[in-house]
Formats: C-alpha cells, sequence, structure tokens
C-alpha cells in the first residue's frame, strides 16, 4: 500500500536531482498534452485500453491537446514536458509517476477504471496539482487496473470546461 501514499519528499528530492536551472526551452513543449499508451505493454496484450479512444484523441485535438506517446522522448524530455505542461490527461499508468516533476496547479485529468487505486490521485494532491478523474466500470477484464473502459466525451467536455 506505500504505492498510494508516495511522500513528498520523494517528489522534491526528483525535483532537485533532474529539473535543472537551466532555461528549459518551454516553447518547444505543449501546454496541453494526452498522454497516448499505445506503445504500453498492457496495450500489446490486449489488456487495458480506451474503446473509444479515437474519439477521445479526436475531441482533444480540437481542443487544442498534443498526443504524446511517451516512450518516444528520452526521460529528461519527459520531464520538461511534465514540467511545462498546464493540463495532462490519460489512462491510468506509469506515466503519470512523472507527475512529480509538474509545477504546482497543473491540472490533470486521469482515465481509469473504477478498480484502480489512487496513487495517482494522491501524488496529484501531495505535489499541489488539481486534480479529477473519470472512473468507468471495465469490460473485458475486471481486476486490479486492468479492463477497457468507455469514456464519457460529455464528462471529459464538463472537466475541461471547468478547469476554465
Amino acid at each position: 500500500n506505500d504505492i498510494q501514499n508516495i511522500p513528498l519528499w520523494i517528489s522534491d528530492w526528483l525535483k532537485k536531482k533532474y529539473i535543472s536551472n537551466e532555461k528549459n526551452n518551454k516553447s518547444i513543449f505543449p501546454k496541453k498534452i494526452y498522454i497516448d499508451r499505445s506503445d504500453s505493454s498492457s496495450n500489446a496484450r490486449n489488456l487495458r485500453l480506451i474503446t473509444n479512444e479515437n474519439e477521445v484523441k479526436s475531441f482533444l485535438a480540437n481542443k487544442g491537446f498534443k498526443s504524446i506517446t511517451l516512450g518516444n522522448y528520452h526521460f529528461k524530455d519527459q520531464i520538461k514536458i511534465f514540467n511545462n505542461a498546464e493540463i495532462i490527461i490519460g489512462l491510468h499508468g506509469a506515466g503519470f509517476s512523472n507527475l512529480c516533476f509538474c509545477r504546482p496547479r497543473t491540472k490533470i485529468i486521469e482515465l481509469k477504471n473504477t478498480t484502480d487505486g489512487k496513487m495517482y490521485e494522491n501524488l496529484a494532491i501531495t505535489n499541489g496539482l488539481i486534480y479529477e478523474s473519470i472512473s468507468s466500470v471495465a469490460t473485458k477484464f475486471k481486476f486490479a487496473q486492468f479492463g477497457h473502459i468507455n469514456v464519457s466525451i460529455n464528462s471529459l467536455k464538463k472537466i475541461i470546461e471547468g478547469f476554465n
């Protein structure tokens, strides 16, 4: 259960170690990102998917979001992406561990299965981020974080509009 409550000192240490004081060239990193998990092993094994992901991506693209596949970026660039972002949306998964690099008040929307834990919610709150989630009952698999979910575009729209 320790993973559910990562202490703030760990995030502070990671920030001190990896976020340098040198100029970040933030202009090359998008402010609004969607974490695309198409390269994840759970996707490849068909264990955890968003069944209407194309609809989600299309909706978000129309709202100015850029789809980011974290595996295509060096760790240092992932840090810069999260540190520069104003709003981050994605399916529950390891990519959200980068939340510790976000600036305070960064807006987070976690898309998740109703059986997923609160680790990323707790990490966001501990780091002073603004956290929301859309929980959906999983289909196909119904254990741990596995299972396919359908994301309500209306719920997504309401949360994004509420952030503004």
